[in-house]
C-alpha cells in the first residue's frame, strides 16, 4: 500500500495542521507516527495521494518531514 505522511514537531503543530486542512476541504486522516520515523509528535496526517499531499505542503502551517511509504518502510521525501 502507498500513501504518504506529514509529520510534525509537537502535537501542537499537528493540530493547527488538521484544523487548517479541514477547513479547506482536504482528503486526510490523522494517524499515530510511526516510531521506526520520529519520537517527535506521537500522531501524523496521511494523505492518500500525492497531489493533495503537494497542495497541503504550501499551507500556512509547520511540519517536519514528509514521508512515501512503500511496501514496509518509509521514504523522506
Amino acid at each position: 500500500m502507498k500513501y504518504y505522511i506529514m509529520v510534525f514537531k509537537n502535537t501542537h503543530d499537528a493540530m493547527a495542521a488538521e484544523k487548517a486542512l479541514e477547513e479547506k476541504g482536504y482528503s486526510f486522516r490523522i494517524m499515530p507516527t510511526p516510531t521506526s520515523i520520529t519520537q517527535s509528535c506521537g500522531i501524523c496526517v496521511r494523505f492518500e495521494n500525492e497531489e493533495e499531499l503537494i497542495k497541503a505542503k504550501k499551507e500556512d502551517f509547520e511540519y517536519k518531514n514528509t514521508y512515501l511509504r512503500e511496501g514496509n518502510s518509509y521514504k523522506e521525501i
